[in-house]
This record gives structure tokens, sequence and C-alpha cells, in this order.
């Protein structure tokens, strides 16, 4: 059985084994091992396969083990077709000659081999003789000869009349003429022609071609990422606009983003402030326009035009407001109305049993939309609570700690519209922003970032209690506050 070891055989065994194609490598009676088997036309996924003789129902030998080659070999000469060269030159298309090609390979072709036999064994007659693959016997080095025929390439020498290369080179002094050749040789000097660069005299050039205000800067120095190329020019007698007698400031000051400087003053000064807007019949516009104020401050919070868009109802936040009966809650409902027209689910407690006339008011037309006191059980869970139990100057009552007690457990973002300085930190109620007016006490930290809400205050209002005041606001109806400290102060107050 020897004899079958590396032939090419097709075995089928049937189901569910199926058929095998490979290479005999080792064979007795009653087994046969093929090696690079494919098994129903797919690799076979180890290196050998042992069939048993009593599972194979038909065998046929696909091809025999080659044969050593004889020594005879046969030449022929392949020329190369000139019509499509691979970088040819403007000079190979001009001067081509068929005729002295100068690329022939030379090819050997070996005897030709029996065809496989059938699984009748050796003895039966030979099949059609079929031809060896030609093996080509040229130079294996250079298997991608894209520069054949340029000039100075090793290995790529046509064959012919003359001295080595003097083809090649007539055909580049031809194209590019005489000054070619020294040229190719000559490694470009990277250093040398970088000394003859003058950088500095480049950049001194660059540099004057700037405007005269920017290279000023240039020559102040780096700007921090909070400074501006621009000179201040005068913006410093700008920043303090109010101006507060010492007796009635705060202990703090505040800074807008626009560097004006707002001081905190007392309780009492804000006191007087509303009870002169009351005496001017203002009293009622200023609590409407701090309504509307405290409104775009919560309209920013619940996620603004995200989620009160008409088409992403599901998304519809909700807020909550714990008022009492005074007439900074009377200020906090009509919040609650505007945020209603605005598509956002309104609800609220009220802690204090009779309301003022201005609340009793504002209640029923909240009413007519279908909002109604509820108590604190039947409360919704709210994304945003606003907190308007107490006027700044009132003093704090028990009755309202259950509703404290709420605002804590609901854990949302709260508003505080005119909050006392104090806070509900003692209640475990901290607040994400404070919306007043007029201007603004010294809050504790607990109640949040601090807006000032115009309400568009007379100036007689600030000069009958002394006090120097421009308005701050600009193009803006809330500003957003934020501590000062000595760098944001002008250079006399720091």
């Amino acid at each position: 059985m020897a004899k079958w070891i590396g032939y090419a055989v097709s075995v089928n065994c049937g189901e569910p084994l199926g058929c095998y194609q490979g290479t005999i490598l080792e064979a007795d009676g009653n087994t046969i091992t093929l090696t690079k088997a494919f098994r129903n036309g797919f690799p076979y996924p180890k290196a050998q396969v042992t069939l048993n003789a009593a599972d194979i129902k038909d065998l046929k030998i696909i091809e025999s083990r080659p044969e050593p080659a004889e020594p005879t070999h046969s030449t022929v000469a392949v020329t190369k077709n000139n019509k499509k060269g691979q970088r040819a030159t403007v000079c190979e298309n001009l001067q081509a000659n068929p005729t002295n090609s100068g690329n022939q390979l030379s090819l050997s072709v070996g005897p030709s081999t029996s065809r496989a036999q059938n699984a009748r064994g050796p003895g039966s007659a030979p099949a059609p003789p079929r031809s060896k693959p030609i093996d080509i016997q040229g130079n294996r080095s250079n298997k991608n000869n894209n520069h054949a025929g340029s000039y100075g390439a090793a290995g790529t020498t046509p064959k012919g009349r003359g001295a080595p290369n003097d083809k090649a080179r007539r055909r580049n002094e031809a194209c590019f003429g005489d000054a070619a050749s020294p040229a190719l040789d000559d490694d470009f000097d990277f250093e040398g022609n970088l000394a003859l660069f003058d950088k500095r005299a480049l950049w001194e050039r660059m540099r004057n071609s700037k405007p005269d205000l920017v290279r000023q800067a240039d020559e102040a120095g780096k700007l921090r990422h909070d400074e501006n190329v621009l000179g201040g020019g005068g913006a410093a007698c700008a920043r303090r606009g109010i101006r507060v007698p010492d007796e009635l400031r705060g202990p703090l000051d505040y800074v807008t983003d626009d560097a004006v400087v707002v001081p905190a003053v007392t309780p009492a000064l804000r006191r007087q402030l509303w009870e002169g807007l009351e005496r001017m019949g203002l009293a009622e516009c200023g609590r409407t326009l701090l309504a509307r104020g405290a409104a775009d401050v919560c309209l920013r919070l619940v996620g603004g035009g995200r989620r009160l868009d008409p088409r992403n109802a599901h998304q519809t936040p909700c807020v909550v407001l714990l008022c009492g009966a005074d007439r900074i809650s009377c200020a906090a409902a009509r919040c609650l109305r505007l945020l209603a027209s605005h598509g956002a689910r309104v609800a609220l407690h009220q802690a204090d049993e009779v309301p003022c006339q201005e609340m009793a008011l504002e209640l029923a037309a909240l009413g007519l939309s279908g909002v109604r006191a509820s108590a604190l059980e039947r409360l919704p869970r709210p994304d945003l609570v606003l907190l308007a139990l107490r006027d700044a100057h009132a003093p704090a009552h028990a009755h309202h700690a259950p509703a404290l007690a709420w605002a804590r457990a609901a854990r949302a973002a709260t508003v505080a519209i005119e909050p006392p300085e104090c806070g509900w930190e003692a209640w475990g109620v901290r607040c994400r922003a404070s919306v007043l007016a007029l201007l603004p006490g010294a809050l504790e930290g607990a109640l949040g970032r601090v807006y000032l809400c115009d309400v568009a205050p007379p100036a007689r209002l600030f000069r009958e209690r002394g006090l120097a005041y421009r308005p701050p606001f600009g193009a803006a109806p809330v500003l957003a506050l934020h501590v000062a400290d000595a760098a944001d102060l002008p250079a006399g107050d720091a």
C-alpha cells in the first residue's frame, strides 16, 4: 500500500461522514490517512483525518504524486509587449525599437506528466498527458520592476550596444536635458539651506504687519483667560454705579458678569424701599415684575425649551409652590400662574390660613385654571419647589415646619423668592437660587445663586434715602450676582 502515498484522492463515505478530498499520507489494508484534507468542500479543521475501510463507499484518484523532472528543458523566448511599459518615459515611447526590446526572459518548460489513474489501479490505461506549469527562470530579487529603464537603476540596465547605462542616459538627457544627470546623484542639504533662512527677520516683519493695538498687546506679554486685549478705558468709574452710606451697607458686595459692583444692604433699608414703593403706588407693579423675573429663573432650571416643547409632552416639568399669606406669597402665586401658561404642571400648598386680599384674588385666578391649594400629602412629586413661606422681614412661624420638611424630602431644585437672609438651613433646606428685587441683602450660601430682578424702581426712591443709584441691568431683566472678592472691586474700594 506504500505505492499510493502521495496520491490526491476523493473518498466518499456517505452519510453522515460525507466526502473527503486530500493527499494520502498513510495507507494499509484497514485505514487510510489523508493530509491537507477537505470535507464536503470545506477545509478540515485538523491536519490529518483517518478513515476506516468499512466506511469508504467510493474512492477516486484525483492526481498522482509528482515524478522527478528530467534534466532536459526547452527554452521559450517571450518578448515583452512595449505598448504598456511600467513608468515609461517620453523617450521610450519615441525611440521604441520592437526588434531589440532588451526584455527577454528565459522560461523552462518541464516534461509532461501522466494523467491521474482511476480507482481501478495503476494497471489501467493512462489518461491524456497534461503539461506542467511553466517555471520562470528569471532574477527574482526585483519582483516589482517599477523603475525599468530609469537612469542609474541597479539590475535594470537593458542589453544592447554601447557602455552600460548609456541608453538610459541618452533617454533622460533627451527628456530632461544635460543637467539632469548630476542633480539626480546629489543629496539635498537641509541644514545648509535652513542656515540661509533668516527666521528672526521674518518674525520681525510679521510682527510689524500686525495692527498697533495687537502689537502693543504682544509687547505687554501674554494675557490670562479673563483678560481682554482692549483696554478698560474708564470702566473703573462705571463698575460701581450704586453707592450706599456705610451705615446702610451689608457685610459684602456682589458683582455681575459685566463687572458691575452691586452692594448688599441691610434688611432695614430693603424694608424701607418696599414701603416707599407702596407709598408711590408702584408695589403691585413691582411684585408683578418680580414674578416675571422669578418665572424666567425657574424656566432655566427646569430645562427651558427642551422640556417645555409642545412635542415633548411626556417630560413636562412639575412645579410646586409652598407659600404663606403675605404680599410676597402673592408674587410667588403669580410666578406659578406664569409657569402654568408656559405649559408646566403646577400645584400649591398654603401654610397660612388667612390670606391677604391680594393673595385671595391671586388664588381665585389660579382656581380659574383648575389649580387649588392642596394638602402636603396630596402634592405631586416636583421637579422644582418655589419657596415663599414668609416675608424677609417677618418672623419665622412654627407651623411652617411641616412644609419645610416636605421641601427637604422632595429632593428637587428649590427657588426662594425674597427669602430672609438666614434662609432655612436650620430645617435642612438648601436652595438652588434666590430671587430678590430692588437691592440685594447679604444672603447665606445655603440660599444658592442670587438673582436681582428689575422691578423698575424710580430714581427718587433711592435719592430720598441718600443712595446714588445707577441701574446695573443693562439689557437683562434679571442679573446673576456673584460674591465679589478684592480682585473684582475697583482700586479705590479694594
